[in-house]
């Protein structure tokens, strides 16, 4: 069997536990094909690349499992480094290829990355990338804000039609003014918005720029609407 469909079909089933649908399957395989276009765009082999981004939020499973029974729990990305060494192992990937797809997975979620290991640059690109745009502005009500004003499902099933995505930002947009969490979604767009000096490609600056762009956007309309600072 092919080592990449052999990689998705041992990981979907542990995403498929995940309840917390910014990190579900969905985000997955967004991710997935950010590396694949970045590797394409920037002449990189995308096979280590693809299964760093199939492994990499293996561990939030275990961390989502922690938080719910109220243990101590390390950050996602070291919890992944045990599943993700697991599947390597199962597929026969060892050496240099093994060596660079666990340190990319490792620091992933790093905000900074200085190394040169083009895997984990990659990895981080294209993981920013999902956070980025329609969809990404859910994420950040939600990660920031602690709420979801479309229901998951929905987003689940509409997560890459850019109309529908749309129309959950504008609903969303308006519940703002009757809740408090204003203020945490402006510094949740300042902390996306400041990607576009943490990227490690050039590609990633071109696919990202439109989507950094609206959440600017985004910004200056609140902080209009609500008169601040």
């Amino acid at each position: 069997m092919d080592i990449l469909k052999k990689v998705e079909e041992l990981v979907k089933p542990q995403y498929d536990m995940q309840e917390d649908w910014i990190h579900s399957w969905m985000h997955i395989k967004d991710v997935v094909d950010n590396s694949k276009k970045l590797c394409g765009m920037e002449g990189i082999n995308p096979f280590l690349c693809i299964i760093a981004a199939y492994c990499h939020d293996l561990g939030r499973i275990e961390e989502e499992k922690r938080k719910s029974r109220g243990e101590p729990f390390l950050p996602h990305a070291l919890l992944s480094i045990k599943p993700t060494i697991d599947i390597l192992n199962k597929v026969g990937i060892s050496g240099t290829d093994f060596a660079k797809i666990i340190e990319a997975v490792t620091i992933h979620s790093y905000r900074i990355y200085e190394g040169d290991n083009e895997v984990a640059q990659i990895l981080q690109d294209a993981d920013k990338l999902t956070g980025l745009g329609h969809r990404g502005f859910l994420d950040i009500i939600k990660y920031f804000g602690g709420k979801d004003f479309i229901d998951a499902d929905k987003i689940i099933e509409f997560g890459n039609n850019e109309i529908k995505l749309k129309e959950f930002d504008k609903y969303s947009l308006e519940q703002l003014e009757k809740d408090s969490l204003l203020n945490d979604v402006i510094k949740g767009l300042d902390f996306k918005i400041n990607y576009e000096n943490l990227f490690h490609t050039k590609s990633v600056k071109i696919l990202a720029r439109e989507r950094i762009e609206y959440f600017k956007k985004l910004k200056e309309i609140l902080v209009d609407k609500f008169n601040l600072f």
